[in-house]
């Protein structure tokens, strides 16, 4: 037993996910690199690149509500589909506002993927197997991430962005033949809630303890998370290392976040959330402790390494934190309200780095990083506790469902 227990949920779970993020990835690459090619500045290029996370943030809710009312796999159809079709807009009219509009719609379907994955496999799968089932959503999520961005600088050399994000749609479409069948057999799904089910209110305002328990730490866990993206790179530039150094540096980091998900999704299922989390947490503030006092390239090997492996450890823990104290009547529409609140972290990580490192240096702004995540470790201890029991009703946090 264990991830083989996982088998019969790679293709209908896990390839729309991954085709998903494959999709994302190949844009994300290929957009600044067209636009900025086409003349466009850098606030153009920003705004278009940063349309997607828009999208996402915008579109948790409906999506949330989408997949109680008429199932997984009907979201997952219309997403990939959206996904589609917004990338062959985007590549042939190639206009900056068509590219900014079709990338926000791209985002939208990417979270529409993600959500209804996500739903299906807390119904589908038994409590004491959901760490492994999550920790896998958050590694196959990075490797094609790693695949799709290699891919895209490679397909924008060799035949242009405009093919380039057509190529993007096509990644997406991968995944279509995953969930047209069940979206084509209803009693394949798992059982939609209807007209009937709670409402996106209803259920915000009956779960708003778990709601906030577990998002305001994958708030705080999100905002080191993507504030280490942005800071690492940062720091080499700050040292004079050279563009392929830096990026080895960052990719030392990555490779330990790829290879270390079963690890984390073992100790979660077989020894408890907070037993995975903690320590997992605890290394990435270590990381930005270290960072903050490296002055030569392999401090700054160092600290990415040690939080990349933190990084790796808690692959999947969001998700699982999510899915354990989820209702399970309306339980999409409450993880789009747990990723709403995640996704402010993914703007506040960023802005704290470069508002604290713009006012007292890089080294402040990796303890800043060190703060938010300490204090992220804090709120999951005394506040979330374990969730791992959350469904007999013995869950030691003092949040529950």
């Amino acid at each position: 037993m264990g991830f083989r227990s996982l088998s019969p949920h790679v293709w209908p779970i896990y390839a729309p996910w991954m085709a998903a993020s494959l999709g994302m990835s190949i844009l994300l690459v290929a957009l600044p690199i067209w636009l900025l090619g086409g003349g466009y500045g850098y606030v153009a290029t920003s705004v278009v690149v940063g349309a997607g996370g828009a999208g996402a943030a915008a579109g948790a809710w409906l999506v949330g509500r989408s997949t109680d009312r008429w199932g997984p796999a009907r979201v997952a159809t219309g997403s990939l589909s959206l996904m589609v079709v917004a990338s062959a807009t985007m590549a042939l009219v190639g206009h900056v506002l068509v590219l900014g509009l079709g990338h926000l719609a791209f985002g939208v379907g990417s979270i529409g993927v993600m959500l209804s994955r996500q739903a299906d496999l807390t119904r589908r799968i038994p409590v004491w197997l959901r760490g492994r089932a999550m920790s896998m959503m958050g590694g196959s999520m990075r490797l094609s991430v790693l695949v799709g961005t290699a891919c895209g600088g490679v397909l924008v050399d060799l035949v242009g962005g405009r093919w380039t994000i057509a190529a993007a749609g096509l990644g997406a479409a991968i995944g279509l033949p995953a969930v047209i069948p069940t979206a084509r057999r209803p009693e394949r799904e798992v059982v939609p809630t209807g007209a009937g089910g709670p409402g996106l209110a209803t259920v915000v305002r009956n779960e708003t303890r778990p709601l906030l328990a577990v998002g305001v730490f994958g708030a705080l866990a999100m905002a080191a998370r993507e504030g280490r993206m942005v800071i690492l790179p940062l720091v080499g530039v700050a040292l004079g290392l050279r563009p392929s150094a830096i990026g080895a540096l960052v990719a030392a980091g990555y490779a330990a976040d790829l290879l270390l998900f079963p690890v984390s999704g073992y100790v979660m299922d077989r020894l408890g959330r907070l037993a995975a989390m903690v320590p997992a947490y605890g290394l990435l503030a270590a990381g930005f402790l270290l960072l903050a006092s490296a002055d030569t390239s392999a401090g700054v090997l160092v600290a990415g390494v040690v939080m990349g492996v933190g990084n790796g450890l808690s692959s999947g823990s969001l998700f699982t934190l999510g899915s354990d104290v989820a209702p399970v009547e309306g339980t999409a529409s409450f993880l789009a309200a747990v990723s709403v609140l995640i996704d402010t972290g993914r703007i506040m990580g960023p802005l704290l780095v470069g508002v604290v490192a713009d006012a007292l240096g890089l080294g402040a702004a990796a303890v800043a990083l060190t703060v938010v995540m300490v204090a992220g470790v804090l709120w999951l201890l005394t506040v979330v506790g374990e969730t791992s029991d959350r469904s007999t009703g013995v869950g030691t946090g003092s949040s529950g469902s």
